[in-house]
């Protein structure tokens, strides 16, 4: 009994955070701004269920606050994504410093939605096994 109860719990805990993971998926991307802004992009990636940015003026972390909206504590500001009709992740807001900027996000080639949804694939077919 303990050893179905000990496995339970660990296919729920791998559970959540796979799904932690997916979700955050949404987020990463290359956001660019308009040309005189204080940064030219923005490319914030996931790892270890936390996002963080880099940028060409530095880069950070990224704390959840609510759904779309994060915290950015090494620069005391805050981020919002924005999204479109299709509720797709396609630009973010960031307020850092007293500047306030607005990025598009970077759509990628197909060939690169391609590779990405195959290596998503792999890694199911992995985590199954």
């Amino acid at each position: 009994m303990k050893k179905m109860a000990y496995s339970l719990i660990t296919f729920l805990v791998i559970g959540f955070s796979a799904n932690a993971q997916d979700s955050l998926a949404q987020y990463i991307g290359k956001f660019n701004f308009p040309e005189g802004s204080i940064v030219s992009y923005v490319t914030v990636t996931a790892e270890a269920g936390k996002l963080s940015f880099s940028s060409d003026k530095g880069s950070g972390t990224l704390e959840r606050v609510t759904a779309d909206s994060f915290a950015i504590p090494e620069y005391q500001g805050t981020g919002k994504y924005t999204r479109n009709a299709d509720n797709k992740v396609n630009g973010v807001i960031i307020d850092v410093m007293g500047y306030h900027i607005e990025g598009v996000k970077e759509m990628p080639a197909i060939a690169l939605i391609d590779r990405r949804l195959y290596l998503k694939s792999e890694r199911k077919q992995f985590a199954i096994r």
